[in-house]
């Protein structure tokens, strides 16, 4: 029979349908073709973009002047449809409406066109999440309220270009999201994510351990085969982590999209980073984009996952 889970501790639900349960198999599409002709994010395209806010280099940090700057690792540009700016336009007068005011950029990270942080190597990885901890810094010190990092992997998944890239919208408010987190936290009397992790290590949806890092299924999967990574440690954002402990989250990510790659065949997916200045348990969910959201959800909420996260946890945790 279906089962209506619970959110560890948010009054938020999924139905774990197990009567409608798929193999792998049934997830698969075809792996969509990446052409890097005339790509904006390639080497040699640089003109093609906006002019890049910080340029990664073995011999440092730079901005783009007149003449854009090669030999990069990493680049972080401007979003030409960007959804904040750090100077916008007055709001309407009409309803509740604030300035749209804070940041949206890409941050490219590879050279490589048909390259992925699921084949990544370990330093590729470390230096795209140190690029994230660089990019979160700037921003919540020049006052943005929340700083959301999150990855599209093709296009079911939103991505609009092939290229591997991330994208950062820098808020002037706490997204409502958060805000329940944030109150539902506030009342109990210990991190429920440091309690997840320590619970959950036990648990039939453990997918692996990676030094101080845990990658679970899910008890509440609102998709199937998400996985959450989590620190045993209390850290509430990527800087406060130790050069050790960032070799060990790149790994573990690393190790958790390659896995959903072997198993799904290079899935369309989406990566979120969950973290706050203070008083916050970091986290990072990922989310294959291998069934579609529709009326039910929209309506009430509540997600249909036909894949059982326990089930989920054991298919990740054999693939490989």
């Amino acid at each position: 029979m279906p089962e209506l889970r619970r959110h560890y501790f948010l009054e938020e639900y999924c139905v774990i349908a197990k009567e409608r349960a798929r193999r792998p198999t049934d997830f698969i599409r075809p792996r969509e073709a990446r052409a890097s002709k005339e790509c904006p994010f390639c080497p040699g395209n640089e003109e093609m973009t906006p002019k890049a806010v910080a340029v990664y280099r073995d011999d440092g940090v730079f901005v783009d002047g007149e003449t854009r700057i090669r030999g990069w690792w990493a680049r972080c540009i401007p979003n030409m449809y960007p959804a904040m700016v750090p100077g916008p336009d007055a709001p309407t007068s009409e309803w509740m409406a604030i300035p749209a005011r804070g940041g949206h950029e890409v941050i490219i990270e590879s050279p490589d066109h048909d390259s992925s942080p699921a084949n990544f190597d370990d330093e590729m990885v470390a230096r795209m999440i140190s690029v994230y901890a660089d990019r979160y810094r700037y921003h919540t010190e020049q006052g943005s309220s929340y700083v959301s990092i999150f990855k599209n992997w093709g296009r079911e998944a939103g991505a609009s270009l092939s290229h591997t890239h991330t994208q950062l919208i820098a808020l002037p408010l706490i997204p409502p999201l958060l805000m329940r987190e944030i109150f539902a936290i506030s009342s109990m009397p210990a991190c429920p994510y440091c309690n997840i992790a320590e619970r959950e290590a036990s648990s039939g949806r453990v997918i692996f351990r990676e030094g101080e890092w845990i990658c679970i299924a899910p008890f509440c999967s609102q998709a199937p085969y998400e996985m959450w990574i989590l620190p045993f440690r209390h850290i509430s954002n990527l800087l406060e982590i130790e050069e050790s402990m960032r070799s060990d989250l790149a790994r573990a990510l690393k190790e958790a999209l390659r896995r959903l790659s072997a198993l799904l065949n290079d899935p369309p997916y989406n990566y979120m980073l969950f973290q706050m200045s203070s008083n916050y348990h970091l986290n990072i969910r990922i989310q294959p984009a291998i069934t579609r959201i529709a009326g039910f959800e929209k309506n009430t909420g509540i997600y249909i996952n036909p894949v059982p996260p326990e089930q989920a946890a054991s298919e990740l945790r054999s693939v490989l």
